[in-house]
């Protein structure tokens, strides 16, 4: 008997011994089935989920199915932590026998043998993930969809009568196959239940399983279409490809802090850190495809692709759409912080003076804040508003912390750190604009609590603002997006500038932001002489479908109330028809975060932040982006070296508001 199967085995007839009842009515399987895809390879051999650091994946097939299973199977990054208050080990399940799983998984199904099932050695191998399969439905509004969601949230409710714990699940369905018109759910149970060691790990990944098929109303003949169509037989090109990568780094981001990096022909490379490097004994992978670092516990961890037949040393340089770009004479940065000063100390003279009465006067919708704060448990990192309205934790928490940014503990006060930044900049003769780009929940509080209605266009977090202010006084130029937010909100109600279940900007958001920092740039002395070689761009508008980054990161119960809300964009167009790249020749520099990343690379793409200013000021710019890496991304600037520098005129940061207060790491010094 193998090791896994005969510790499941030994904890069985341990615990049957200690009690009369079975602790899980389900026998274990008779032999193992490790994990097998048709489509996907693990090449990191000695791969184990539970501690694992680094996954390595090779995707024979470049479909969506494929690049989706490779990104989630057993991967150990999305494993949800232990809770604090981990129930009694000893304890009895005692659940509803009848109905296992609220009746979402037929009862005379489940089984602990992958064996035990119907499924043919081709439908074993051909498995797909489940939480990205339900996004790509619910994005294509399949019919069908909402009733998967809600099996998906039973089968995570079901609590086996140990004590609930909000945000905390004991298992949950992480893999679908498809039987002619059936669906049949793998459910995988967390590592940390011990209560579910007396089932087996047939597959040998670190945790135990049962299969069962999914009751009959949950699947509809549309969604098994979606999964046998477009979803697992359509190839994606290199640039679809890219948009999924890029899409992947979004979505994980507020969890994991993700970003894509740039790699060279073989990885690990240069840039990867030696203690992943010997996690690896050394080995190396050539041609990467994409590869993403993340930080969930403030450990550096990778997840690398290689797709075949697209390799990749490093991130391609994008096509040209117009002519070559003139190289601008060095001159003197030229700063201006006075509209922000003016801005902002009229606003302390509106509210009493000092920071402190200002501060003091915002409290009843701190107190909101910090009520709503309290709320959230375990995972739950997305809140409820009304109007279809959803809202970061981390939004609330900046709004909520009432203190001064500038008196952070070591390493997460932003000032020294943008201020120096201006500085290297100004020395290369280099102009630097700091564009915070405030958040939903400062343009829109009465949407997370109609008792802050008396808020509405009003600023409820005054320590932002004098964060700004001491940016001005120390010689930073700021763009200020608040106050042109709120007066959008007030003259323009019924168009809004957030989106409802996305932490981004909606169009109209973005294009604001891009008028502001657009008529900013038209002022700088040496924008005369690029202007004469203005290249003309139109736009187009194009529809795309977005559930949100927020949907996902809901109490299961409450996601079912979602659908993918239906938005536009403006995608910019060259002068020859062609859609609009980002130049990294160009003198003007849009360096940034996911919100310069959303509608430029994902979603509608060619209709970003970086796209808008290249069509206002009539020149392309080029765009340096970081999804999980806002307040550092300039040092992925900074380490193309001073040569790269030379030929720039402006950089452009923006960057969240929120990441202002608690970053998730320190802010790291400037490379040099």
């Amino acid at each position: 008997m193998t090791l896994n199967l005969a510790r499941a085995t030994c904890f069985a007839l341990l615990f049957a011994s200690c009690h009369p009842t079975p602790r899980f009515p389900w026998s274990t399987p008779s032999r193992e089935a490790p994990f097998e895809h048709a489509e996907v390879r693990t090449l990191n051999e000695d791969y184990q989920r539970t501690d694992a650091v680094v996954l390595l994946r090779e995707v024979l097939v470049p479909t969506r199915a494929a690049l989706d299973y490779a990104a989630y199977h057993a991967n150990f990054i999305i494993a949800d932590p232990a809770p604090e208050d981990e129930a009694d080990p000893k304890a009895l399940p005692a659940f509803d026998q009848a109905a296992p799983f609220g009746g979402a998984i037929e009862k005379s199904t489940l089984s602990a043998d992958v064996f035990a099932t119907p499924l043919n050695d081709s439908e074993r191998t051909h498995a797909v993930a489940f939480s990205p399969m339900l996004e790509f439905l619910h994005s294509g509004k399949v019919e069908g969809a909402q009733e998967l969601e809600r099996a998906f949230a039973q089968v995570r409710e079901e609590s086996w009568g140990l004590p609930r714990r909000p945000g905390v699940a004991h298992q949950s369905i992480s893999e679908v196959f498809v039987h002619g018109g059936e669906l049949w759910a793998k459910i995988e149970f967390q590592p940390w239940l011990k209560q579910a060691w007396s089932l087996s790990d047939q597959d040998g990944d670190g945790v135990p399983e049962l299969y069962g098929k999914l009751s009959a109303p949950a699947v509809k003949a549309s969604v098994i279409a979606s999964i046998e169509g477009d979803y697992r037989k359509r190839r994606l090109s290199a640039d679809e490809v890219g948009t999924w990568a890029n899409r992947l780094a979004s979505y994980w981001y507020p969890s994991f802090n993700t970003d894509l990096v740039p790699h060279e022909a073989v990885w690990p490379d240069s840039h990867t850190e030696a203690d992943v490097k010997k996690r690896l004994g050394e080995r190396s992978y050539p041609n990467p495809t994409v590869v993403l670092r993340g930080k969930p516990q403030g450990t550096p961890t990778y997840e690398v692709f290689f797709v075949k037949g697209l390799g990749g040393a490093g991130e391609a340089a994008p096509a040209r759409t117009g002519p070559a770009l003139p190289r601008l004479a060095k001159t003197t940065a030229t700063p201006d912080p006075r509209a922000t000063r003016t801005t902002i100390e009229r606003e302390l003279k509106d509210n009493g003076g000092s920071f402190e009465q200002w501060t003091a006067a915002t409290k009843p919708a701190t107190d909101i804040f910090r009520q709503r704060l309290r709320s959230l448990r375990g995972q739950v990192k997305a809140l409820e508003g009304n109007d279809g309205f959803l809202f970061f934790k981390n939004s609330l928490a900046y709004a909520a912390a009432g203190k001064d940014l500038e008196k952070q503990k070591k390493g997460k006060n932003p000032l020294p750190v943008i201020v120096e930044f201006q500085k290297a900049l100004a020395a290369r003769g280099v102009d630097f604009l700091f564009v915070p780009v405030p958040t939903k929940l400062e343009v829109y509080p009465d949407r997370l609590d109609p008792k802050l209605s008396a808020f509405a266009g009003r600023v409820v977090n005054p320590q932002g603002r004098k964060f700004l202010l001491a940016l001005a006084n120390a010689g930073v130029e700021v763009v200020d997006l608040l106050p042109a937010f709120l007066a959008a909100r007030r003259d323009r109600p019924n168009e809004l500038v957030f989106q409802r279940q996305d932490t981004h900007w909606t169009d109209p958001g973005l294009r604001l932001a891009a008028n502001v920092i657009s008529e900013r740039l038209k002022k700088y002395p040496w924008y005369k002489e690029l202007a004469r070689h203005g290249q003309p761009f139109t736009t187009r508008e194009a529809s795309f479908q977005r559930l949100g980054d927020l949907h996902s990161r809901l109490p299961d119960a409450a996601k079912t109330r979602y659908q993918p809300e239906q938005l536009v964009a403006q995608q910019v167009i060259a002068k020859d028809g062609t859609e609009y790249v980002d130049d990294p020749d160009s003198p003007i520099v849009v360096l940034g975060d996911s919100f310069t990343g959303v509608y430029e690379l994902m979603d509608a793409e060619h209709a970003g932040l970086s796209a808008h200013i290249a069509k206002n000021v009539k020149c392309p710019v080029d765009l340096v982006m970081s999804y999980g890496g806002g307040p550092n991304v300039r040092n992925k600037l900074m380490r193309r070296g001073a040569e790269a520098l030379e030929s720039k005129k402006l950089v452009v940061w923006v960057m969240t508001a929120r990441d202002l207060y608690d970053y998730w790491e320190d802010w790291e010094p400037l490379a040099k």
